[in-house]
């Protein structure tokens, strides 16, 4: 019986017990809210919750992807406002009127050069990737001030496509969401990039020695992430039909912690985007049942920053009992 005992404290495997964690987390938040507020469980309410994620979630792919190298891209949130900023810029008839197809590209190509340069510093010079990316947002947020001290509004059909769609009772964001998870959740397991990657994060020694090239499995990471967060901010620009230069000023914290709650380990190479989703979900849902049973946004971050301190604790605890040394104890 010890022994048995034993082989099952040896086998527990944290990516399950945090899946499982999160899913009972799930049902205890609908419940909860189910019972005070009838309101919660209505079509109309679970879709605004779809569409308020989306974005959110879209940067934590991206997130995820840089702590599983081991780092992490404190920047999204820039990198998501001046995507916004800058595709508003392009297309405001009262500023440049240019044609949407013109401005999201532009958008999505100033993300991407930020994430290079990201990339670039991370792995050619001697910062390391909190100072990089932290810097970095800094940049992009006076940067922003500078291009436009205000929301830019846009109210054009071409430009509220990708936020404000439907297809069918379904908001497009939503769509966008589910087909960028199982996407990059299928790169992660099975290409030669996903291996690499969670080489890279697990022992970076180890994987150079094995052949990877892990500066550039880091470069391509920090790439991505700054693309799919200059993504996340077009869309909910689009959404929104206005720019705005405070936009995502809190992603950075927030997709760390969606991704952390999701088993993505801060030491990398573990984790998974189906765990991320149900973080971004679990935060997601948190969110909107305590704005409409009427709680302040202080005690939400309070609750978001509970949620992400258990998710540690569980990492820490299981982690020991995975040690033989530890479970025999």
């Amino acid at each position: 019986m010890i022994k048995a005992r034993k082989s099952l404290r040896l086998g527990i495997n944290y990516s399950m017990t945090n899946r499982l964690m999160l899913l009972v987390m799930l049902v205890a938040e609908f419940i909860i809210f189910m019972i005070l507020t009838p309101y919660f469980f209505q079509l109309e309410n679970l879709t605004n919750v779809g569409r308020e994620i989306s974005t959110l979630g879209i940067v934590a792919i991206g997130q995820t992807m840089c702590i599983l190298t081991g780092g992490f891209d404190l920047s999204v949130g820039g990198s998501a406002a001046m995507s916004a900023v800058i595709v508003g810029y392009l297309c405001s008839p009262k500023i440049l009127n240019m044609p949407y197809w013109v401005g999201l590209p532009a958008g999505l190509l100033v993300a991407l050069l930020i994430g290079m340069t990201n990339g670039f510093l991370i792995t050619k010079g001697p910062i390391n990737p909190f100072i990089t990316t932290m810097s970095m947002n800094f940049i992009l947020g006076g940067a922003v001030i500078l291009i436009t001290k205000q929301p830019i509004t846009v109210n054009t059909v071409a430009f509220k496509f990708l936020g404000a769609t439907y297809a069918g009772p379904i908001p497009l964001p939503i769509i966008v969401l589910a087909i960028a998870y199982i996407t990059f959740g299928l790169i992660l397991k099975y290409t030669v990039f996903g291996r690499h990657l969670y080489c890279t994060g697990g022992n970076t020694m180890a994987a150079r020695i094995a052949g990877i090239n892990t500066k550039r499995v880091v470069f391509f990471t920090y790439s991505l992430s700054s693309l799919l967060a200059g993504f996340a901010g077009i869309m909910l620009a689009s959404r929104l039909a206005t720019s705005n230069p405070g936009v995502g000023s809190s992603y950075g914290l927030q997709s760390i912690a969606a991704a952390v709650l999701g088993g993505t380990a801060l030491s990398g190479g573990e984790g998974n985007m189906f765990g991320s989703f149900l973080g971004v979900l679990v935060t997601g849902i948190l969110a909107n049942g305590l704005v409409m049973v009427g709680v302040s946004q202080s005690w939400r971050d309070i609750a978001t920053g509970i949620m992400l301190i258990l998710a540690v604790l569980l990492q820490l605890r299981t982690r020991d009992l995975s040690k033989p040394g530890k479970a025999s104890q």
